[in-house]
């Protein structure tokens, strides 16, 4: 039974989503571990961004920890998690509103542990990754495909949008990029594989500096939303799988706060100086 509570820890409300997610095989030995608490330490690694041999004692042991993040990795059980939860806050926040409008964007971010899939991205200094990921009008995730940095945006994207593909997402009609996704070959492949229009959002010709552009915005903060976990400043993963496994616990854990929020947790607040 664990006595120290953290913020990143589920109320039983968030609790109560989660539990029918988690598997449960049937013979062998009757489980001893808390899931509660196994998913609880999932999410103080992602909020926190500490390594796994660094777990605080009061969770289970961080081989145990692991080896259930390695094992709903592999079988689903976060992608599945991860698209009823947004659904959920759909339903709740816009209801009646099917999704008709997408944007899709990239970010790098450098890489802490070597691992697959490094590169350079001259145009921004990075070395490490690159987070290719779709959002809704919500700034609720869609699809994620992490590449090295090297990889141009418009040679991924394919990659992304054909996730739209494999979801029930029949009713999105454009997807709203930047310039870095115009391409006549992404151009092509959206006519020959996609059921929507990739519409380029430009910078005003006369525009100088830092500009808001409509709608893109949304995807733009998703990305802000995600850079608040700590184990995604950096990417701290040696596998490609992880960092996309990662991203998705961000958004469960964002998702879960918003469709039951935490009324005890107080808002964070510097103390006035003496």
């Amino acid at each position: 039974m664990r006595t120290q509570q953290y913020p990143s820890d589920l109320t039983d409300a968030q609790w109560a989503l989660v539990e029918p997610f988690i598997p449960v095989y049937p013979g062998g030995r009757p489980r001893k571990t808390s899931m509660r608490d196994v998913v609880d330490a999932i999410f103080y690694i992602v909020r926190t961004g500490c390594q796994w041999r660094y777990l605080p004692k009061d969770f289970p042991p961080k081989s145990t920890v692991w080896g259930y993040f390695d094992e709903w990795r592999h079988n689903g059980t976060l992608e599945d998690l991860h698209d009823t939860l947004r659904d959920r806050v759909r339903r709740q926040e816009a209801p009646g509103r099917p999704r008709r409008t997408a944007s899709i964007d990239s970010q790098s971010v450098d890489t802490s542990s070597g691992g697959e899939a490094r590169g350079r991205d001259n145009a921004k200094n990075v070395n490490g990754r690159k987070r290719h990921i779709i959002v809704d009008s919500l700034g609720l995730l869609l699809a994620v495909v992490v590449t090295s940095a090297h990889v141009d945006d418009a040679a991924a994207a394919p990659e992304a949008l054909q996730k739209l593909a494999e979801q029930p997402l029949g009713h999105v009609r454009r997807v709203f990029a930047d310039s870095k996704y115009h391409n006549h070959a992404l151009y092509a492949w959206v006519s020959d594989n996609g059921w929507y229009d990739l519409e380029i959002v430009r910078r005003p010709k006369d525009a100088e500096g830092w500009v808001v552009l409509p709608i893109r915005w949304t995807v733009e903060r998703t990305f802000a939303w995600l850079n608040k976990c700590r184990r995604l400043s950096v990417d701290r993963e040696k596998s490609i799988l992880s960092a996309e496994a990662m991203i998705r616990l961000a958004m469960i854990h964002l998702m879960l706060n918003r469709s039951c929020a935490n009324e005890d947790q107080q808002e964070f607040q510097y103390r006035k100086a003496a």
